[in-house]
């Protein structure tokens, strides 16, 4: 069954929902985005530039997220170099993004998350030098895992996860008309959805929620909400269709 007559509330960045938009309106529900997040370039670039001077002095270069890949390789072609150390990516997205740009990934985890990574190295890391572009704000397991099995791990910040600015009425939104489910894809779209309705999600208690992941299904749960719909695999087509059964199971 297809999803004609639903109407599905996203928060994605205006930029990069056109996979999940698209392939929900394939499916013939209405969207209606409320883009909760926009993508920054960092403060200083200054970081990213001495560690891409430096690229054949890491033995590995770590992607969290295809948004990473892009703004690193954009960097480092800019500078006319080669990323040449070996690439690990969090998941499929990362991988075919690096693909992009006629890289190839030596390590794509099952779990499409940290936890995957870490799984994916050996305990003994002595000796090893890892580079890892993110995001300014992330989670800090890997380099205190990897720190710990004795790599040396530099951050470099090559992009910012900040406030939508002119993003939706999420009361009026609700007010007008019906939303069958709100999606979430990260934990800053839940925190900044939040944050313009001052820190009170509950009117989105009645709405089946939807998150792509673990992480998000967390971060919806600590402000109260209660994910009913996951994929198994954390992907933009993976979701769409946890979205479709969701809704048209019940």
């Amino acid at each position: 069954m297809d999803l004609q007559g639903k109407t599905i509330l996203t928060t994605r960045a205006a930029a990069q929902s056109s996979g999940l938009r698209d392939g929900l309106t394939a499916l013939r529900a209405k969207v209606v985005e409320c883009p909760t997040i926009e993508i920054a370039p960092p403060e200083d670039w200054a970081p990213v530039d001495r560690a891409i001077e430096n690229l054949k002095s890491y033995n590995w270069v770590l992607f969290t997220s295809a948004n990473a890949v892009e703004r690193f390789m954009k960097r480092v072609s800019a500078a006319g170099a080669k990323c040449s150390p070996a690439i690990a990516a969090v998941g499929p997205a990362t991988a075919q993004r690096l693909a992009q740009w006629n890289l190839t990934a030596s390590i794509v985890p099952q779990d499409f998350r940290a936890e995957g990574l870490l799984e994916a190295f050996p305990a003994d890391l002595k000796g090893v030098r890892i580079l890892l572009p993110r995001a300014e704000k992330a989670r800090e397991l890997l380099p205190e895992d990897f720190r710990k099995r004795g790599a040396t791990v530099e951050i470099v910040a090559v992009y910012r996860t900040v406030k939508a600015a002119g993003g939706g009425d999420l009361r009026q939104i609700l007010s007008e008309q019906r939303v069958d489910c709100v999606v979430f894809t990260s934990e800053s779209t839940i925190r900044y959805l939040a944050e313009s309705v001052d820190g009170d999600l509950s009117c989105l208690r009645e709405i089946p929620v939807a998150v792509i992941g673990p992480i998000t299904r967390q971060a919806a749960e600590a402000y109260g909400l209660h994910p009913s719909i996951e994929p198994h695999k954390a992907t933009i087509p993976d979701l769409v269709e946890a979205i479709r059964h969701g809704l048209t199971s019940v």
